[in-house]
């Protein structure tokens, strides 16, 4: 039995993050991919977001200032970025050291792709298509890009824990 013609949500373990993206996600009310849309999740959140003349940033719990002008999958990507820091982190990363810093962009990117295409919208998605990837980008509107980096996780984390001699014990009946 190859990859492709595993049940990747049978062999699929959620990370924690993950997991706490998909429940604050759910107890909000963001339950189907058309929930997904900015205004909808700044609805659900009442989280505020103002447009500015400088690079988006969140600003605490008071809420979310993206760059005056973006549109598009920009505003998208750097709404999710800052909601994903509003969520998530906490401090001033003007007084935080470069490897601080570092680690919060790291993880609000990570968080930010779990927030576009959610562990518990997974379900949707035929991972045994041959489209897959067109299939994950039409059903979260994201683009190609970012529906091939969230299957390249999957896929990774399938592999990870995908125990090839359980599956076989299992399917034989000897356990």
């Amino acid at each position: 039995m190859g990859i492709e013609e595993l049940d990747y949500l049978k062999h699929y373990k959620p990370t924690e993050t993950e997991l706490r993206m998909s429940e604050s996600l759910i107890s909000h009310g963001v339950t189907k991919p058309a929930h997904l849309e900015t205004e909808k999740i700044q609805i659900a959140y009442r989280v505020l977001v103002m447009e500015m003349d400088f690079p988006s940033a969140s600003f605490g719990r008071l809420g979310i200032v993206l760059k005056k002008g973006i549109t598009g999958e920009r505003y998208k990507n750097d709404f999710y970025h800052e909601f994903a820091h509003w969520l998530g982190h906490s401090g001033n990363q003007l007084q935080m050291s470069k490897q601080q810093k570092l680690a919060q962009e790291m993880q609000a990117e990570q968080m930010s792709l779990y927030l576009r295409i959610p562990y518990h919208m997974l379900n949707l998605v035929d991972f045994s298509s041959e489209d897959c990837i067109i299939e994950i980008a039409d059903i979260f509107g994201v683009p190609i890009e970012l529906a091939k980096r969230r299957l390249k996780k999957i896929e990774d984390n399938v592999l990870c824990h995908y125990d090839k001699d359980a599956d076989l014990i299992h399917a034989n009946k000897i356990i």
